[in-house]
């Protein structure tokens, strides 16, 4: 568009240089004549009426005056970032609208299923922290964040983590996968549960949320407070022979220690006083007395909404306890013997379904340090009454060996 100044009234400049703008991106040019000069104050005055009207407009145009013109628009010089912006809608339109397109034919349990393995993308290079963090922020259509139905309680060295990726081979479940302290810890509680469902992992609603946190089962506050948030909910308590915790509990302090360069007490020194009695203010000792902790439970919650996990035979039979877990949880048996199958590298159980492969991170399953049997049968002569205290709560014996 190209227009002459001297035969233009203000009133008519204004008009065209605005229809210009709104119309399209085309360059402006503004001149006294067909010949201008760039000595001639007309371009000035026009750019001075032209930027006038922008800015009273928010009209993402820039100008400059260039050879006793001034041109916007593609002008050289300047590019306005809006009006690239603009040239640029289309195909910001067009992806976004591809982008929604998938989102949209993403089926419930498609999306269940991209949730499931985090080790999918651990295969690719990626970090489970980072799997996580992605995974927790991604909401595909229809659904929500919500607190979780069910909780881990416990317990430390048991098997908590084994438990919760076996159950996230199920497209019914999505995990949490951070162990979030929220109901062990006074400082997070103090954040409330919108807080605390914000941290929880898009779901769908025919999806039960699983949060894991082995601590809360030796907190004092936890059984009230996760009742306070829902007293139907489901809790997963899985246990294991509890000399057996004791040692696999020093082994991970051990090794933690060791790769920071500090000493550790032998395993024997540990667990025993110097007159050779158990070592009661050990915390690995305390924990695995089960039956002053479940007591707690069993004052809020009913026993048919705790079910108890053989963390034992979680090791060498995975599919046995895992199928009584989705019976627990009401859940659609998806998950089947061929889930699971026994690494011979690794010695022990890993899992599989039809897209990935997943064993549990080389942590687990640690070798634990050579013992004094002597010293383990001490600790079980002392866990003795606190098992059959255990076994009258719960309903079940676990048969774990007395000396």
């Amino acid at each position: 568009m190209i227009f002459n100044w001297s035969e233009l009234s203000e009133e008519d400049i204004v008009g065209k240089v605005q229809a210009e703008i709104e119309s399209a991106d085309n360059v402006l040019h503004c001149s006294t004549s067909s010949s201008s000069s760039s000595s001639s104050t007309a371009p000035s005055s026009c750019l001075e009426w032209e930027i006038t009207r922008a800015r009273w407009h928010g009209w993402p145009t820039m100008f400059v005056e260039r050879e006793g013109r001034v041109m916007g628009g593609r002008c050289e010089g300047w590019s306005s970032p809006l009006s690239s912006l603009r040239r640029a809608t289309p195909l910001i339109v067009l992806a976004s609208f591809l982008v929604c397109l998938v989102l949209y034919y993403v089926s419930p349990m498609g999306a269940a299923a991209i949730y499931a393995p985090p080790s999918l993308s651990e295969g690719m290079g990626i970090s489970s922290a980072t799997t996580e963090a992605y995974r927790k922020r991604l909401r595909v259509r229809g659904t929500q964040r919500r607190l979780p139905q069910a909780l881990i309680i416990g317990v430390r060295k048991c098997g908590t983590r084994a438990l919760l990726e076996m159950l996230n081979l199920h497209p019914h479940v999505q995990k949490n996968g951070m162990e979030m302290h929220f109901f062990d810890d006074d400082e997070r509680y103090a954040n409330g549960l919108e807080w605390y469902r914000k941290k929880m992992p898009y779901s769908f609603d025919n999806q039960v949320t699983i949060e894991k946190t082995p601590s809360y089962f030796i907190s004092r506050e936890a059984p009230a407070r996760i009742r306070a948030m829902n007293k139907t909910i489901k809790l997963l308590l899985i246990v294991r022979e509890p000399a057996t915790r004791v040692l696999s509990d020093y082994a991970q302090i051990m090794d933690t220690k060791l790769r920071k360069g500090k000493q550790v007490a032998p395993f024997h020194k540990k667990v025993l006083t110097a007159d050779g009695e158990v070592n009661d203010g050990f915390k690995a000792i305390q924990i695995s007395q089960y039956a002053v902790h479940v007591l707690r439970w069993l004052r809020e919650f009913p026993r048919e909404q705790i079910h108890i996990i053989d963390g034992d035979n979680l090791i060498i039979d995975p599919y046995t306890e895992i199928d009584k877990v989705q019976r627990f949880l009401q859940l659609p048996r998806h998950i089947h013997p061929d889930n699971f199958y026994f690494n011979e590298t690794k010695g022990f159980y890993c899992m599989r379904n039809e897209t990935f492969q997943k064993c549990l991170a080389g942590a687990k399953g640690r070798p634990h340090p050579r013992v004094d049997p002597v010293v383990m049968s001490h600790l079980r002569k002392f866990f003795t009454p606190f098992n059959e205290q255990f076994y009258e709560m719960v309903g079940h014996n676990f048969g774990w060996p007395t000396s």
